[in-house]
């Protein structure tokens, strides 16, 4: 059994509605500035329904979104996502990004999990919300959080020692069932990648478990850009790593253009076609000319 899904990621969609000023007298100080700066016009929302009609018509069984659902991590915002997504005819997997956890009062009151947790439901290890796993036949998806809450002007991302346990056995159960383990993150997990104050604190410890355990392939986000590399996995063999571009980008070119991704997988193949906002929809595009590599 295999499984055609779509990824995509950074929708970012907003919605503000009711929020009253006090609420911005923390982190989102600078992420309303932001916002009222000009990062809102950098998004179309518009895109992201866009992007669901090109998913009906490639006859995808799932859509996956890794993180950064929302802007500031605001009740109407999750509604607005939690509604959105509730909607499609086609079930959707989701994780959270930096954004979906802005500030730490977002983090105690569990607010992605408590609007989003019907499209994060999986097999997990004890009690823990982290990481999930999602099984299609002969593919399992595996939910991974490196979403914290930060300081202002950092977008860092952190899995945590007690995560990258549990993922490591994980990814070695799923191993000796034979399944293709496409793991799922919103920070990018290759050397390099991220911006000043944007990188995974534990980049190195996510790799060491990768090279140890396996997997059959990364997908991840947060860098608005489009990305494809490899990590080094058991016995030296190449784990590629995607990552897309912001699904709602007014960007005009690649890499920095609204994209998302449509997979064939199972445990023989993996099929990859990259799709690209050009001339009023999302059409398919060539792979990047660039190559990023641990």
């Amino acid at each position: 059994m295999s499984l055609r899904f779509l990824h995509a990621s950074d929708i970012h969609l907003l919605d503000l509605a009711g929020v009253g000023l006090s609420r911005f007298f923390n982190k989102r100080a600078t992420g309303g500035l932001n916002l009222w700066l000009g990062r809102s016009k950098k998004h179309d929302a518009d895109r992201f329904d866009a992007m669901m009609d090109a998913a009906a018509r490639l006859n995808v069984d799932r859509i996956v979104l890794t993180g950064d659902l929302t802007n500031l991590a605001l009740e109407p915002e999750f509604a607005l996502v939690r509604d959105k997504l509730a909607a499609l005819p086609v079930p959707v997997t989701v994780i959270p990004g930096n954004h979906d956890t802005y500030t730490r009062g977002s983090v105690r009151a569990g607010r992605f999990e408590r609007y989003l947790g019907p499209f994060m439901e999986g097999d997990r290890l004890g009690e823990a919300a982290y990481p999930f796993v999602q099984r299609f036949g002969d593919v399992a998806l595996v939910g991974v959080s490196s979403a914290v809450a930060t300081l202002p002007l950092f977008a860092t991302g952190r899995v945590g020692a007690d995560q990258l346990e549990r993922l490591a056995q994980i990814l070695r159960s799923l191993r000796g069932e034979g399944v293709a383990r496409i793991v799922l993150i919103h920070h990018p997990v290759l050397p390099g990648v991220s911006k000043a104050r944007h990188d995974l604190l534990d980049l190195d410890a996510f790799g060491q478990v990768l090279a140890r355990e396996g997997a059959e392939l990364v997908l991840h986000g947060h860098e608005h850009r489009v990305v494809q590399g490899a990590l080094v996995g058991p016995d030296g063999q190449p784990i590629p790593v995607h990552g897309v571009s912001s699904g709602t980008a007014r960007a005009a070119r690649l890499p920095y253009a609204a994209t998302f991704s449509l997979y064939d997988a199972d445990r023989e193949r993996l099929g990859h076609e990259l799709y690209a906002w050009e001339g009023g929809d999302f059409r398919p595009a060539p792979a990047p000319r660039h190559t990023d590599a641990a």
